[in-house]
């Protein structure tokens, strides 16, 4: 009976990880590189906003290695 029980506490455990790694590896970069696409190519300006366009950059260029990181490391 306890045997049972480990293995399906392990394919509970297994699944859940499996599920952690799926939405950091596939969904969570597809999902932040919609959101900045978006977001840097809007054209509206306020009256009263300043916009840093280096950071913008730099943070893009971030996201964007993580994710052509994220989609090599699921081809091999």
């Amino acid at each position: 009976m306890k045997d049972s029980y480990y293995i399906y506490e392990f394919f509970i455990r297994l699944l859940k990880c499996f599920c952690i790694i799926m939405f950091f590896g596939l969904l969570l970069p597809e999902l932040l590189d919609y959101i900045l696409f978006n977001y840097i190519n809007k054209k509206i300006v306020y009256e009263n906003s300043i916009l840093v366009n280096n950071m913008i950059n730099k943070n893009k260029l971030f996201i964007l290695n993580y994710y052509l990181i994220v989609k090599q490391f699921i081809k091999i």
